[in-house]
């Protein structure tokens, strides 16, 4: 199943959505259901994959940014309101620099684009 990613919201907040609606993988779901689902694992697992989707929506390093796409073998990525509220600095401006070259876009309306990893 391809991998979507998406921002992460906070508890209590709506975010998930696509992963919720289409019932495929994301790298991270809903942060106190995956703790309290993981209780057995060390602690901090779940906290390493939110901080890690909060590093790839901030930063535009392109060997971060590929290095991230690869560990979680992500296959779409969402860029829409939650995104551009959750993560307004320069990070997001590497989904124009890198159009082309790590993914197209697959789905854009209004605020909301989804882009495809290219292989």
């Amino acid at each position: 199943s391809p991998v979507i990613l998406e921002g992460q919201a906070y508890e209590y907040r709506w975010g998930n959505r696509y992963t919720i609606y289409t019932g495929l993988p994301g790298v991270v779901g809903w942060n106190w259901h995956q703790r309290q689902q993981r209780a057995v694992l060390r602690s901090n697992i779940v906290q390493e994959r939110v901080d890690s989707v909060n590093a790839f929506y901030t930063t535009d390093v392109y060997d971060d940014v590929v290095a991230f796409i690869d560990q979680y073998d992500i296959a779409y990525i969402v860029v829409g309101q939650l995104e551009r509220i959750f993560y307004p600095c320069g990070g997001l401006d590497k989904f124009e620099r890198y159009e082309g070259q790590l993914w197209e876009v697959v789905y854009h309306k209004g605020d909301t684009t989804i882009y495809r990893i290219l292989e």
